[in-house]
């Protein structure tokens, strides 16, 4: 993770350096921005807390921050932050209640596909890893003994995505769909992020 980690770093610190010294062209150049959406998690032992009855939520809003450049107009390298939010479980009865949470984040690195069609329309592809860290928290009272445990993990994973893009007046506007194929421990965390961004060329 550590490697992956100080890959995307390198590169934002890259782009942001290119940035201040480079010519602004149509088809090359760095570009910088921002982005929200919504994030899904499908956990296994979420999905069986949800059928036993429990409440369950594997959806919150999630935004990223995203560096990169483009080399043409059909290729670039793009690193980011993510934060998918928080997912939460929680369960009650008549000897007591039990809460949960889990929250993860991480920094990708990314080689993009770019496919121009007119008018500063576009569709673009992208293949990466994600070096993500996550943080569970449980807290309850079960027969009048309080529990309370937290925990973190982190690990490296591929993750991709598809999306449009628009530009015009080196603003670049963009929807988009990606899939982060996040596993620890042999349990899956598969979170599909649907977003909007905003991004400046320079």
């Amino acid at each position: 993770m550590k490697r992956l980690l100080a890959t995307a770093v390198t590169a934002l610190m890259a782009t942001t350096a290119m940035a201040q010294s480079h010519v602004y062209s149509a088809d090359e150049g760095p570009y910088l921005g921002a982005g929200i959406g919504h994030a899904k998690v499908d956990n296994d032992t979420l999905n069986d807390l949800d059928r036993l009855g429990a409440s369950t939520d594997d959806s919150d809003t999630a935004y990223k921050l995203f560096a990169g450049y483009q080399f043409n107009p059909y290729f670039a390298v793009e690193a980011s932050y993510v934060d998918f939010g928080e997912f939460t479980a929680s369960a009650s009865n008549r000897v007591g209640f039990a809460d949960a949470s889990l929250e993860i984040d991480g920094f990708t690195a990314a080689l993009v596909g770019k496919l121009p069609i007119e008018g500063g329309f576009g569709v673009y592809g992208k293949l990466g890893m994600i070096a993500w860290d996550g943080d569970v928290k449980g807290q309850g009272n079960i027969y009048g003994n309080a529990i309370r445990e937290s925990g973190s993990e982190d690990g490296n994973d591929p993750f991709y995505g598809a999306g449009v893009e628009y530009v015009v007046d080196r603003i670049i506007m963009r929807a988009e769909f990606e899939r982060y194929d996040i596993s620890e421990g042999g349990e899956d965390f598969e979170t599909d992020l649907i977003s909007a961004s905003l991004g400046y060329r320079f």
